[in-house]
């Protein structure tokens, strides 16, 4: 489950690590309320679960009430990819001297702990790498161990932090591998991590994501799941209803029947141009009700340009994959194109099915794939 920055940075104080002043807020009063109590100047930051709202121009300065006020009333009325703004977070503005990144994550192919650290925040870490790879410094951890003082000192030395402004970080170091491990986490991410004027080490934003998984020693996830609403409350429904759903940042809607064929199916769509909007995996032997709501959670999200569904059945019979099809385009008087890929199990009885509703379904996954991709750029379904 990915969390809200505000959630996020609530983690990392009650953690030990520094962060601004700030307060969430619903409403441009409240921003302004906020704002005085905090002290000006201040900045206002949309509280949406995608990434990259500066390049956006989501992130806004204000100096006096007036700012305050202008900018929370635009925010408030904006939709950020796809999704409508309905809480900021208000900050106190922090005078920044220098940038740097800092994340922990999972590294599923070695199965451990991988510290990644750069003097160059505030940009993507991917941007950092491909540029400046020599401005990044990682390091696998064994989880017996951790992330000792003696490791982050290692690893701000390799990248020129020495002596007393060394241990203004290890500090932080330390504090964000106890959050990682102690609340299974799959990434903590800090980036910017900063280093203000007055000498302080600040972390300006939060990416955090939990292993949905450990929420049965984790009441605290359980907690937050409980507040969700809108688009974020999705993946929760999807899990009622036996459905793998995971959020992504496109706008091609993915269905396919197990992980392996739907991650691949991402992956292909990725690799010929595409962006897809989600993982949705309706998993072995989906009937016509479970297809269909896989279908009415995909175009919950808001932004799709057409759905691709990808199946290749064997317990999953294609017949009633086109069942579920027919009976969502029916019931959600769907409007936006959808592309089949149909193989397996009863797959011609599923093939005329579809003809009826004028979908011809394909036989290639790479063709499925071009195809939905050339809707998007403004191709029409044949």
């Amino acid at each position: 489950m990915f969390l809200y920055e505000h959630e996020g940075k609530m983690l990392f104080h009650q953690n030990g690590i520094s962060i601004p002043k700030g307060r969430v807020v619903y409403s441009p009063n409240e921003a302004i309320n906020a704002a005085k109590e905090i002290g000006f100047p201040v900045v206002l930051k949309p509280q949406i679960l995608g990434g990259k709202r500066g390049k956006a121009g989501a992130i806004r300065f204000a100096n006096n009430e007036e700012e305050t006020l202008k900018i929370a009333r635009e925010l408030f009325n904006m939709e950020l990819y796809g999704e409508k703004i309905e809480r900021l977070l208000v900050e106190k503005k922090v005078d920044i001297a220098h940038e740097y990144y800092l994340s922990l994550t999972v590294d599923f192919y070695s199965r451990k702990p991988i510290l990644i650290f750069s003097t160059e925040g505030g940009i993507s870490i991917e941007e950092v790498a491909k540029e400046k790879p020599h401005l990044i410094e990682k390091r696998y951890l064994d989880p017996d161990i951790g992330l000792t003082p003696f490791i982050a000192i290692g690893v701000l030395n390799k990248l020129g932090i020495s002596g007393e402004s060394a241990k203004k970080f290890v500090k932080i170091f330390t504090n964000l591998w106890k959050l990682f491990e102690g609340n299974d986490l799959f990434l903590a991410e800090i980036n910017p991590l900063v280093l203000t004027k007055q000498g302080d080490v600040i972390a300006l934003d939060a990416r955090v994501v939990v292993d949905d998984n450990a929420q049965i020693r984790r009441a605290w996830i359980g907690e937050l799941k409980s507040k969700r609403t809108g688009k974020e409350s999705l993946e929760i429904q999807a899990k009622k209803l036996g459905i793998s759903f995971v959020i992504l940042e496109g706008n091609i809607g993915v269905i396919g029947n197990g992980a392996g064929l739907t991650m691949a199916t991402c992956d292909t769509i990725l690799e010929l141009g595409g962006k897809p909007a989600n993982f949705l995996d309706i998993g072995g032997g989906a009937g016509p009700e479970r297809v269909a709501s896989a279908i009415d959670l995909i175009m919950k999200l808001g932004n799709i340009k057409v759905i691709l569904i990808n199946i290749f059945g064997g317990i999953t019979r294609a017949d009633n994959v086109a069942k579920g099809i027919i009976s969502a385009i029916q019931t959600l008087n769907l409007k936006i194109p959808i592309v089949v890929r149909l193989r397996g199990t009863n797959e011609e009885i599923g093939r005329e099915m579809l003809q009826s509703v004028g979908i011809n379904a394909y036989t290639d996954m790479i063709e499925a794939v071009k195809k939905a991709i050339e809707i998007v750029k403004g191709g029409n379904e044949k």
